[in-house]
This record gives C-alpha cells, structure tokens and sequence, in this order.
C-alpha cells in the first residue's frame, strides 16, 4: 500500500479518482490546487503525487516545481488534456515525472496500473539506496580493515615497533631519497641471562618496556624497528653519525632512569648496546651501512657493553682513496668474520695467492694494490646470506646453494655504493665467473671475463681447496694444484693456471731447498 497525494481541481474527477485508488489498497489524501499540495508537503511524506496540470492558483508545473525541494524522492504522475501535451513534455524534463495520463480518461482502471508501476519502481529504488549504502558502508568497514592490516603488517606484534621487513625497506628508501641517513644498531646486554632467570613472558614485558622508552624518546622523524629477539634498529633520515647518537644516549639515560619492575617488584636494570653509522662514511649501500653499524655494535660489547660506539673513518688524501676506502670496509669483513671465522681466514689467505699470480705477471704497485683490496671484500657479501646457510656444515642443497651464490652480486652491490672503490669492483664481481662461460653471476666466458676476476678466480679456488674447515680437512698443495691444471681451460684462463700452478711450486721448492739448508 501507498501513500499518494492527489490534486485536481475537478471536485467529481478527483473523488472518482480517489475512490478507485482506495479500491487498490492505497490511502489516498486530496486537494483542490498546487497551493493546498504545497502546505500538506511541507510536513508530511507521501509516495507518490498525482497531478493535474492545470489548476487555479498554483499549476501543475508549479506544484512540479516546489516539490522538487519540499520532496525530491517523490514521483509524479502527470493529469492532462489533449491540448497540453507539450507541458507534459516539459515536465518530465524535470526527472521526477514518472508517467501521464490523457484526460478524459478512457478506462479509470488504467491508473491503477501506472500508479502500481511507479510505486514499485519507488520500492525498487529504496531498496537500490538501501543496498548502495549498505554497499558503501561495507566499503568503508573494509578500506577500515585494509588500513589495520597493514599497518599490523608492518609491526611487529610484541613491541608494535616496525617489523624487520618495514625497517629494512624504510632504511632503503631513506638512502634513495635523503642527502644523508645515520642509523643505530641496539642489542640489549645479558637478555638470555634474565630469560632464563625470570622466564619468557618477564623477557616479552621487558621488550615492551624497552620498546616503549625507545618510542618515547626518538621525535617522529627518527624510525624504530625490532630487528631480532633483542634487537632493534634506528633509522634518522637526514640525520648523522652524531645526531644517532646523542638520541643513543638519550635512550641509555630513559633506561637508567626508568628500569624495568619485575612482577615481584625488584627493579631490573636494562642496558643496550650501541652502534652507529652513516651514509657519509659508509656509502648509500644499505648492507655496508647496516655492517658498518654492526662492527660498531660488537666494539660496545667487545668493551663490556651499555656503549656507544660511531664507526668513524677519516680520508687523509683523496688523490689515494684505495687506502681509506678499504678502512671503511674493513667493519663490514670484521662483521662478516663474526658470522663466519672461516670467511675472513679464506680472503686473508687468497689475497695471498692472487698477489703471487699478480707478481708472477708483473703487475704494477698500484694492480697490486687493488688486487689485495679486492681479495679481502670479496666475500663481503656474505654480511647477506642467513647464517643457516652461512655455517652449514656440509654440502648445500640446490636451494641453498642458489642463496650463496648472491654474495658476489652483494659484495659488487657494497663496492658499488662506496666511495673510490670502483677499480676493485670489476674482480670482485667476476670471482665466480668461467673460463667456459658457466659460471655466476653474468655467465661471462673467456677474455669477456676481466682479468683481475680471471685471477681472484684460480686464488679463491686454491685457497678453498687447501684451506681446512670444521667438517673437512683441507687437500695437500699438490692434489689441490693438479686441480686446478685439470680446471684450465674449462674453469680457469689456461694461462693463468698454469703460471699459478708454476709459481707455487716454485715457492715449495725454494722453502724445501731453505729448509734443507737450514737442516
């Protein structure tokens, strides 16, 4: 059932009218003109309108008119005379006009026909708006649940700081976009000591008391993270070496100040390590930036702890970079050879061999320099592969072999970003590469390969062979030497290996002629 107001000023039509859509179930309210239409409109709703079109007073293009203000969602049904057709026209331009009716009317049951049909179009109508909003509000709950997610995305669910992954990409993005960035490594001091001492759920409320101090202290500009079970990273944008770490020393003054109250009330100091770097000494890489703040970080534990530490290099001469350049780098070995003992032992031990080659060859002070430069950071893309995978004592899977063999792309990737290390980059990032073409990371072959990766490649090679590790002793010289004369001209340059293989037996001959001497 409808409500339909209905305005003729034919007093017999509109009873006649009115009684046929009271016989349809609607209830049915009637004026004379679009003046006394105007005043019921005002204060009360109604479903639909019925209208003649001429009427004393106010028409109906005039009741027309002030309804589309007094009740814009209402429908019209147009009364007309023949004559007046072009009004009709007129009003249906208006958009609330849903049908008319010629007058006399031929057969009055028609009515009932068109008002059933606008008033279901009205039902059809409210219920699309319903939906719609019902639709928007659902739209809005999910954009609500979206923005949640993501942020829950990016934190970590114990301290609420950033998660390893945001730091990380907000650390990259700072180097993309800033002039400069200073980062903080924190690592808190004896905290499996009071795990163990006071259990876990004590040792998650002290990562919460920690974390809460930290986002206390740093301004919004300065980025927090949970890097590890007692680990956090700082990110200052724009921010120096300095800068990080007068916020450091604001963060050990909070935790002096406010220490943690364990559920039995006893007050448990909470210290941190710290170690800092910037993009200024270290370069826009993130991973030397990142190992360059590690090897700081393990100088405050290597003096005990609760410290401070700014990993600083100085340029004395400008016109010598391959000097200061390898001093900058030598945190990021120093962090690898904390991951790995072996690691550095090898590139220590390969330099050697690479620079006898590069002697033997007659190369120039200035080659062999960046020949011992290059044979240390070699691996020093290794600061990247997961320790599991690092330290595995034994062969790797396919999976995991694939993992290792991006050290050469990150150990080009930290050179690159580095001041005045370009000369070394090009036998750093071809150690790994074959004289037969299948090698990594470029698949070079031949003398595609540059001849400083042609001689990092044999050195490594010999000094992995004759080098002992925790789960294999190394070859004898001899076995690893006649390794490397069958990889000629497969794995390694054939001229190469076979200056490399002449040279080291040279050196044993002359060290067992000096020994027998000696004896």
């Amino acid at each position: 059932m409808a409500r339909i107001l209905l305005a003729d000023d034919e007093e017999g039509l509109r009873l006649l009218l009115g009684r046929q859509l009271r016989r349809g179930g609607h209830e049915v309210v009637l004026v004379c003109d679009g003046m006394e239409a105007t005043d019921l409109l005002a204060d009360q709703e109604f479903d639909l309108i019925v209208s003649d079109m001429k009427m004393p007073r106010l028409d109906g293009m005039g009741l027309l008119e002030r309804a589309k203000t007094l009740a814009p969602q209402t429908d019209f049904i147009i009364l007309t005379g023949h004559g007046n057709l072009e009004n009709a026209v007129e009003a249906f331009k208006t958009g609330n006009v849903f049908d008319y009716l010629l007058k006399p009317l031929d057969d009055i049951t028609e009515l009932n026909a068109v008002v059933d049909r606008a008033i279901e179009r009205r039902h059809l109508r409210t219920e699309n708006d319903r939906l719609v909003g019902e639709l928007q509000h659902r739209i809005t709950e999910l954009e609500h649940a979206r923005a949640r997610l993501a942020h829950l995305a990016e934190r970590d669910g114990l301290t609420g700081l950033l998660n390893y992954r945001t730091i990380h990409h907000k650390l990259t993005e700072a180097l993309s976009l800033r002039d400069r960035v200073a980062i903080c490594l924190m690592d808190m001091d004896s905290f499996k000591l009071l795990n163990d001492t006071y259990g876990h759920p004590v040792g998650d409320e002290i990562l919460k008391h920690v974390a809460s101090l930290l986002h206390q202290v740093c301004a919004n500009s300065v980025l927090v993270g949970r890097c590890g079970g007692d680990e956090f990273l700082m990110v200052y944008p724009d921010g120096t070496g300095e800068d990080a770490c007068r916020i450091a020393d604001q963060i050990r003054t909070a935790l002096h100040d406010h220490p943690f109250v364990n559920p039995e009330g006893t007050a448990l100091p909470i210290k941190l390590c710290f170690g800092v770097a910037d993009s200024i000494t270290t370069g826009r890489s993130s991973v030397s930036l990142l190992a360059a703040a590690d090897g700081a970080l393990y100088e405050s534990k290597h003096h005990g702890g609760d410290r401070v530490t700014l990993h600083m290099v100085e340029y004395d001469n400008e016109a010598q970079p391959s000097h200061n350049a390898y001093t900058v780098l030598d945190g990021l070995v120093t962090a690898v050879d904390h991951k790995d003992k072996y690691t550095r032992a090898h590139s220590e031990h390969m330099t050697e061999f690479a620079l006898q080659l590069a002697r033997t060859m007659g190369m120039s002070d200035g080659t062999l320099e960046i020949v011992r430069i290059a044979g240390l950071l070699h691996d020093v893309g290794k600061i990247g592969v997961p320790d599991s995978v690092l330290r595995k004592p034994g062969k790797l899977t396919n999976e995991e072999y694939e993992v290792m063999k991006t050290h050469v792309t990150l150990s080009a990737a930290i050179i690159h970003g580095l001041p005045h290390l370009s000369d070394i980059l090009d036998a750093v990032a071809h150690h790994h590469e074959r004289w037969d073409g299948k090698g990594y990371p470029f698949g070079k072959q031949g003398d595609q390969i540059p001849l400083l990766g042609r001689i990092m490649a044999v050195a490594d090679a010999f000094s992995a062979m004759t080098l002992d590790r925790p789960y294999r002793a190394g070859l004898p010289v001899d076995v690893a030497l006649e390794e490397i004369l069958k990889g000629a001209g497969s794995q390694f340059d054939p001229q190469l290996a076979k200056l490399f293989v002449e040279a080291i037996r040279e050196q044993n001959d002359e060290q067992q002629a000096g020994t027998r001497k000696a004896a």
